[in-house]
């Protein structure tokens, strides 16, 4: 090999050399236009989706101020207007009983009758004595006229006439305590004597109530006692029958002071019977109008949520819901009175309140 030809084998060489040098680079480009037309032909993981927002379906409320009338309820018991004992003003035997629990009685009718006979028999010796001793009284005036007596055999007549008529009411009054009357139209509401039982004085014998009307009595709590008055309207409704019974009334009673340990005051509420379909006994409320309230805005009471120590509402306000801290007034009915945090054309949440939250959208039922 001459010298001529190493140095063309040394620049063929150095061509090779410099040409693979050159390609990487393209090689390496080409790669990655593949990879690129890979990933866009789905070879890769898709982007996640953007997240759809939930909307709650509601029942809405458009507020209006309107009228309300304040009522206090207060719990009542159903009474007798007039309940009575009677007991014996005589000691006896129980010779006659003419009723038995429930019956009516009249005004003046005998009920009960004690020892009669033995009373008869001191009324027949009263009457005897005393007419002994008026006739007595009057042959002495006839001779003390004629000044045939002194004037203390006179005196003495008198006396004895007295003493003997004295002893003659004694003995009527005995006969007529013997006999047990009723004091007015009533119900034997308890019997507690049979005929044959011996009865002392002041035993019981019978119980009397007066249920043509009825008395209702409750006590009412410090806070309403400002509203009360005597006079003042009042309904009565029977609790635990289907269906509201009610009567209206009138206050009739109201108590001096406060229990002091309760801090309530007695009131009575008095009403026809009519039928006698109403018992003492029953359980009872009596409804009384504390105050007017003119523009009270009103929720159903199921629209307010408690919420962390609060009282809360939802709003719907540009299609969300919106959490509003409120004060509440009295109770009306199913309803309650916002004092604080609403005013009327405000759009409250009556139903589905209880699953939105705060900012979350909502969509009114149809």
């Amino acid at each position: 090999m001459t010298p001529f030809d190493d140095h063309r084998n040394g620049q063929a060489h150095d061509r090779r050399r410099t040409s693979t040098r050159s390609n990487k680079p393209w090689r390496w480009l080409a790669a990655g236009g593949t990879l690129a037309v890979l990933a866009g032909c789905g070879g890769g993981s898709p982007a996640p989706p953007a997240a759809v927002e939930r909307s709650a379906t509601v029942k809405v409320l458009h507020l209006q101020a309107r009228q309300a009338v304040d009522m206090a309820r207060l719990p009542a018991d159903v009474l007798p207007n007039r309940r009575t004992v009677l007991a014996a003003e005589v000691g006896g035997v129980v010779e006659r009983l003419t009723v038995t629990e429930g019956s009516r009685v009249r005004e003046g009718e005998t009920l009960v009758s004690i020892d009669t006979r033995a009373l008869q028999q001191a009324l027949a010796e009263a009457e005897a004595i005393y007419r002994r001793a008026q006739a007595d009284f009057e042959r002495a005036e006839q001779l003390a006229e004629r000044r045939s007596i002194t004037r203390q055999q006179l005196i003495d007549a008198r006396a004895a006439h007295d003493v003997a008529l004295a002893r003659l009411e004694s003995a009527r009054l005995q006969l007529s305590k013997s006999q047990v009357k009723a004091p007015w139209d009533g119900t034997v509401a308890v019997k507690r004597v049979e005929v044959g039982d011996f009865a002392v004085p002041g035993q019981p014998l019978l119980e009397l109530v007066d249920t043509a009307r009825l008395k209702v009595r409750a006590f009412a709590p410090a806070a309403d006692v400002p509203y009360l008055k005597e006079g003042a309207p009042a309904r009565v409704v029977l609790e635990g029958i289907q269906g509201e019974v009610g009567a209206d009334g009138w206050v009739t009673r109201l108590g001096v002071e406060l229990d002091p340990e309760a801090r309530t005051l007695a009131l009575e509420v008095e009403l026809a019977n009519p039928g006698g379909s109403w018992r003492p006994g029953m359980l009872a409320r009596i409804e009384l109008p504390r105050r007017v309230l003119d523009q009270a805005i009103l929720v159903p009471l199921s629209a307010v949520i408690d919420y962390e120590k609060e009282k809360v509402i939802y709003l719907v306000e540009e299609g969300r819901a919106r959490r509003q801290v409120v004060e509440l007034g009295p109770v009306i009915g199913e309803e309650v009175v916002i004092s604080k945090g609403v005013s009327p054309g405000a759009v409250v949440i009556v139903e589905g309140h209880q699953q939105v939250s705060d900012g979350q959208r909502v969509v009114e039922a149809g």
